[in-house]
């Protein structure tokens, strides 16, 4: 019997993976798992070897839908979440971390969502971040994603809006058709590779509410270990690019990295390596192709127009003769859009 034959049905797995995470936060985080309005679920936690008191206070709790997993080193975060999705036995699986705080009803609303959206691989929802404290910082919502196509090309530049890991919320079944996991090259930014191995798959969308406190603190990883993460974003674009049989040289890095931005210098390598993507999008029919082409144009043309602003009449009249005709048209739509701006202001 394969394990899609042995989920259970309407059951959530939630997984967290701890590993020295302040009682503090950790109580907040696995009370707000217990108390959901949704109770049908197990509650999958991982200790990843951790030298402090946290998995000591983990074992005070008394409920049986907790099943606690121990490390006997530290693994890292990557290796922990496959042992959880290992072991999940539920319909869906529940990303949770263990210094966020679920909202009440996450569960229940998450749920209902997926089974209205049956191609849907993982869907996420709006956070609010606050401090270590519980002080508000500020709202992450996002637009529902109209456009799958357009979603996944932006992987391709490190784009990944509204990803916010412990919000996230699969179906199970999907994940196991398509022989998905957590990709362990990398020991950061496996939510931003997971998502992108979804996204090839099936849906991905946010539902429009609140469903998560998101905490930022100095020990969270996006914090203490920003440069590393960020290499891994890089390593999983260059992954990409190598599909299409690209290499981004280095003095093209900040511009791809940064997807061509309004702000970015204009020069002719950049024209040159975006005619290459779409040149080599063609071959190996990676992404949509008109969708592909529209979207590094346009772009183009905003770094275009901020040039513009830079330079003589004659520099301006050089790029302008040589721009696609789509850059052309984008000028004016861009430079309508400024007026306005300017006169609504």
């Amino acid at each position: 019997m394969s394990k899609n034959q042995t989920l259970k049905k309407d059951l959530i797995s939630v997984v967290m993976s701890n590993y020295n995470t302040p009682i503090k936060y950790l109580k907040e985080s696995i009370d707000s798992v217990l108390n959901q309005t949704y109770s049908n679920f197990e509650f999958i936690i991982i200790d990843d070897g951790s030298t402090d008191d946290s998995l000591s206070f983990i074992k005070t709790y008394v409920d049986s839908r907790i099943k606690l997993i121990i490390n006997e080193e530290n693994i890292g975060l990557t290796k922990s979440l496959n042992k959880g999705l290992e072991l999940a036995q539920g319909e869906y699986i529940a990303r949770m971390d263990a210094d966020d705080i679920c909202y009440q009803e996450r569960f229940e609303k998450q749920i209902k969502y997926m089974k209205k959206h049956p191609n849907t691989v993982v869907c996420s929802a709006w956070a609010k971040r606050i401090d270590d404290k519980n002080n508000y910082i500020d709202d992450w919502s996002f637009k529902p994603i109209e456009d799958m196509e357009i979603y996944k090309i932006g992987f391709l530049f490190g784009l990944h809006p509204g990803l916010v890991h412990s919000n996230l919320f699969f179906n199970n079944k999907l994940l196991l058709n398509n022989s998905i996991k957590y990709n362990e090259k990398y020991r950061y930014a496996q939510d931003y590779r997971i998502i992108m191995d979804c996204v090839k798959s099936g849906n991905f969308d946010f539902i429009q509410d609140f469903l998560l406190k998101y905490r930022v603190h100095d020990k969270a990883i996006t914090q203490s270990k920003k440069t590393a993460q960020d290499e891994c974003v890089y390593r999983i674009i260059q992954e990409q690019l190598d599909d299409l049989h690209l290499s981004l040289s280095e003095d093209l890095f900040y511009s791809h990295h940064n997807y061509f931005r309004e702000h970015d210098v204009y020069n002719s390598k950049l024209k040159k390596w975006i005619k290459q993507i779409i040149k080599a999008n063609k071959k190996y029919k990676i992404y949509n192709q008109e969708k592909l082409e529209s979207l590094l144009w346009d772009r183009f043309a905003m770094v275009c127009y901020d040039e513009f602003s830079r330079s003589n009449i004659f520099s301006i009249l050089y790029i302008f003769l040589f721009l696609p005709t789509r850059c052309k048209t984008k000028l004016f739509s861009i430079r309508r859009k400024y007026k306005k701006n300017n006169k609504d202001q």
